[in-house]
């Protein structure tokens, strides 16, 4: 079963590259970026299984990270049901902060390690 922050870290290492920096590009790959995490979160809404079916139909079988890929592929460009339009601001809040939030320093600040790094000598 994937986790949000998994597709985040995806969508983040995808949208990257250099050519999406561009000002006009940029409001355009936001909202492709929010469409395609909706997907994932409101499956449903788009006509796709929900992730949880097959846990209960049937228990050998598990919904991966690559067979929902598949599944978005597959279903194409679709219209976004008029019910997510409001969902969509928030899910494009949820990457942008994504991308902005340090993990590594939030971890240490609340988790600080008890491991001290000792330099050779």
């Amino acid at each position: 079963m994937c986790l949000v922050s998994d597709i985040l870290n995806r969508l983040h290492a995808l949208f990257s590259s250099p050519a999406c920096h561009d000002p006009a590009h940029d409001v355009r790959t936001q909202f492709e970026r929010a469409r395609h995490l909706a997907k994932y979160i409101f499956p449903c809404q788009y006509s796709l299984p929900h992730p949880f079916a097959s846990l209960f139909a049937d228990s050998a079988y598990n919904v991966t990270d690559a067979d929902r890929e598949l599944q978005i592929k597959a279903l194409g460009s679709c219209k976004t049901p008029k019910r997510l339009h409001e969902a969509l601001d928030l899910v494009e809040k949820i990457i942008w902060r994504h991308g902005k939030c340090a993990y590594k320093a939030l971890l240490q600040k609340t988790c600080p390690s008890k491991v001290c790094s000792r330099s050779p000598g």
